[in-house]
């Protein structure tokens, strides 16, 4: 089970991280180099974690990023698409606008009333 204790979104497609290199063998079959596509356990969507899109402290205390999230590889091959961007997105902005109002580093925004913010909004954050 994925373990996200400050879930802000949810994902849900599958691994897939396209060949880099398609080629001939020496028995003259084709094969693709670099090819992985997992979709085993996709069948319901996970929780991304607020910690995946701030960074620590003390690299940056006033930054929030939805993009090029805090994952593994393997994670961010199904975390890259749009919608999960989307999510992300708003998430980003929500975080900004209650740091603003608590005049706080975004570390330090509550992540109740964010994730309150966020459910009023239609934000999913969790799947039951």
């Amino acid at each position: 089970k994925i373990k996200a204790p400050h879930s802000v979104g949810m994902g849900a497609y599958g691994m897939d991280s396209h060949n880099c290199r398609r080629y001939v063998d020496k028995n003259g079959f084709v094969r693709n180099e670099g090819n992985i596509e997992d979709y085993r356990g996709m069948n319901k969507p996970y929780p991304i974690d607020f910690g995946a899109i701030v960074p620590k402290r003390a690299e940056c205390k006033n930054l929030l990023v939805p993009i090029c999230v805090s994952s593994s590889h393997m994670a961010f091959g199904s975390i890259r698409m749009e919608p999960v961007f989307f999510a992300l997105g708003q998430v980003a902005g929500t975080a900004a606008s209650h740091a603003i109002d608590a005049g706080c580093p975004v570390q330090d925004v509550s992540y109740e009333k964010l994730s309150a913010r966020l459910v009023a909004d239609g934000q999913v954050i969790s799947w039951k």
